[in-house]
């Protein structure tokens, strides 16, 4: 990744090993295969196969929910980012009269 000019950052929601740990995260990050093993079927894994995701974004990504199988970093990103703009923009109070 670093050879591709490529930050070993998280790629949901930027989480840096290395910025929060100091030394001691330098150079750590999870890899996560975006389609699962069990779908594209055994072959040749590449560099552009793999995202490199923090511990708890990776669990989400293998996180099953009834309905729900895996899911994708970039669908985990658009979850997180409605997650966040809904915390930072609440819906308006409705009043009931």
């Amino acid at each position: 990744m670093r050879r591709r000019g490529r930050p070993l950052s998280c790629e949901v929601c930027d989480f840096n090993f290395a910025h929060a740990y100091g030394e001691l995260g330098e150079g750590y990050i999870e890899v996560h295969h975006v389609t699962p093993l069990h779908v594209s079927g055994p072959r040749e894994t590449k560099l552009d196969d793999l995202a490199c995701l923090c511990a708890n974004c990776h669990r989400m990504c293998h996180r099953s929910r009834p309905g729900t199988t895996w899911r994708t970093p970039a669908s985990l990103r658009a979850l997180v980012r409605k997650s966040t703009q809904s915390a930072l923009h609440p819906a308006a109070p409705t009043s009931a009269s």
